[in-house]
């Protein structure tokens, strides 16, 4: 089983369907040029509403359905898993999306992000639906990449003041363009939840 290889746009958005979990399925609003939508349908499901097959043809080489074979306990979840490990592999920086209810994919998910490797689940397309759909990065995605980087750097010399640590997350999330409010609203939401403390003008590390 080789999944097919994805054509690189920058950003990209590849979006995993877990029809077996979510059947309320409409594309007609999701006809970008920068996403990729696989679709995974479990053996027994062998009746696909009309309007969804019209909606997918419309979308073209952009929609792949992706047949399941044989049935088990998460087989399709095993299916969605290993397309997302290989197509990562010839895309890293495309930003991942699972289309599921399904919260057993949150640990896998949140691996990836501590990975580098940017991934979200949602439980309904209404997230994505449109021209102006939020295809960024998650605040957590940013979250654990700025903490995978401080926690590898040697305490003396992580940023000892707010303004200092501001600039350094600014530098080192410029790859995954956050504006500048998105690096405020991280380092503020490290203070209320206690991984950075401020005393005497100066800030502690709790990570």
């Amino acid at each position: 089983m080789n999944p097919p290889p994805v054509e690189k746009h920058e950003p990209a958005t590849i979006l995993f369907i877990d029809y077996e979990n979510v059947t309320q399925v409409r594309l007609a609003d999701l006809q970008r040029p920068n996403l990729k939508i696989f679709i995974f349908v479990g053996c027994a499901q062998v009746k696909i509403p009309f309007e969804l097959v019209r909606e997918a043809h419309l979308l073209g080489e952009a929609v792949e359905w992706i047949g399941v074979e044989g049935s088990g306990a998460n087989a399709l979840d095993f299916h969605i898993v290993f397309y997302l490990g290989q197509i990562s592999l010839q895309s890293p920086k495309s930003n991942y999306v699972i289309l599921s209810r399904d919260r057993g994919f949150d640990p896998l998910i949140q691996h990836l992000g501590k990975r580098g490797i940017s991934c979200r689940r949602i439980d309904s397309l209404e997230v994505l639906s449109g021209n102006n759909a939020d295809l960024t990065y998650s605040q957590d995605f940013l979250s654990d990449i700025a903490i995978a980087k401080l926690s590898a750097t040697i305490p003396k010399s992580r940023p000892k003041k707010r303004s200092t640590l501001y600039t350094y997350l600014k530098s080192i999330l410029t790859k995954y363009q956050p504006s500048e409010p998105e690096i405020k609203q991280l380092l503020d939401s490290w203070f209320v939840t206690g991984k950075v403390t401020e005393a005497e003008d100066k800030i502690s590390y709790k990570f």
